[in-house]
């Protein structure tokens, strides 16, 4: 018997998202485990994955209530119990093994006090690799030094390994251990009532490396050709002044559309779609592939980062930087049906080399191996 403690951190921030979804189906299994004495607490949470497990002291009685600064009041209450909360565990020295579910150093002091374990997930590199402003500079340097005291580092591709080692020249490859991630779009649908009949689909963050202005510039010029083409964006933010400006200058309005989706509305989405575009410049993984897969949906990627390696040859590539290799790639897509059925065949393939079993079965053998 062992005992392991994973902090509530990235359940503080996010309603939802996919490093707390990660945790919460960790969180899920791990009571199962005989020799696992899960150790978790938190306080309250938004978080629609958590709030299904019922692992929250309170129940989510915020939700659905808005007030000023409600987001920066809450998360400062919440760390301030929850951090407390965790390093008086670390401090007990009775813990084998900790699992921060976020980019934090509240615990190191108490952690370096301990005997305790240290397992630390890194994501990606974009902090790094693409910085904007001081957050940017404090979580990379909140990661690195995590690095540099952690007895194991996950990472979820071949790729983010590649970029931490460069990053890191000094860290023993031998910490890492490489645990591919999952998608969890659930089995039903729900329909969407004003979407429209023939589009591409976009998923998820369009600003910075997201690359998303290119392809909307590549679509103002398709949308010449192919007047019943819509460009459909799933996210939960609005358009910004920038992305408005070019979509009314080029009277787009009526065929270029944002909205937030649930998950199940999500899945619809992926369904009806021609194909699911991906034109990221960085992606630690990029778990919206394995839902294109999924819902049988043709996929078109950037060929950089971990995105070839995720798609294993079961999607379109193209070349981010190179506005006519995208606009070429999605007219072949558009004009030809039999490559479309050709590419949505692989994905269906492909996808059932990923699951939440296997990412959780490797996590845990991590945790074991520290025993």
């Amino acid at each position: 018997m062992f005992r392991l403690l994973i902090d509530d951190e990235i359940f503080i921030y996010q309603r939802f998202g996919g490093v707390s979804r990660i945790f919460s189906e960790l969180l899920k299994r791990l009571p199962q485990e005989k020799d696992v004495d899960l150790v978790f607490s938190s306080t309250y949470s938004e978080n629609e994955y958590l709030n299904n497990l019922g692992l929250t002291l309170l129940p989510p009685f915020l939700k659905g209530i808005s007030f000023p600064l409600k987001g920066k009041i809450t998360r400062a209450l919440l760390k301030l119990i929850n951090h407390k909360r965790v390093n008086q565990r670390l401090l007990k020295g009775k813990i084998t093994v900790f699992h921060p579910s976020f980019y934090e150093h509240y615990y190191l002091g108490a952690l370096q006090k301990s005997n305790t374990k240290l397992v630390f997930t890194v994501h990606d590199l974009i902090h790094e690799k693409f910085p904007v402003n001081a957050s940017d500079q404090l979580m990379a340097a909140k990661k690195a030094a995590n690095i540099a005291i952690a007895h194991k580092i996950i990472v979820v591709s071949e790729h983010t390994k590649k970029d931490l080692l460069a990053q890191y020249p000094l860290l023993e490859p031998s910490k890492i251990e490489v645990i591919y991630l999952s998608h969890s779009l659930p089995t039903l649908a729900e329909p969407i009532a004003d979407l429209p009949e023939t589009y591409i689909l976009f998923v998820g963050e369009r600003a910075g490396y997201k690359n998303f202005e290119q392809l909307l510039q590549v679509f103002v010029e398709i949308s010449k050709d192919y007047p019943n083409l819509h460009l459909f964006c799933a996210g939960s933010r609005p358009f910004s002044a920038d992305e408005k400006k070019v979509i009314r200058d080029n009277s787009l309005e009526n065929r270029v559309k944002q909205k937030a989706l649930t998950e199940r509305q999500l899945k619809f989405a992926y369904e009806k779609a021609l194909f699911f575009v991906f034109p990221s410049l960085y992606e630690g993984f990029g778990i919206p592939v394995l839902e294109a897969f999924a819902c049988q949906t043709p996929v078109l990627i950037s060929n950089r980062s971990s995105l070839p390696e995720v798609a294993g040859g079961a999607a379109c590539l193209f070349n981010p930087n190179d506005k006519n290799d995208l606009s070429l790639q999605m007219k072949s897509l558009l004009n030809d049906v039999n490559l479309r059925k050709k590419f949505v065949a692989l994905g269906n393939t492909r996808v059932k080399d990923f699951s939440w079993e296997k990412h959780y079965a490797l996590t845990l053998a991590v945790y074991r191996s520290l025993i």
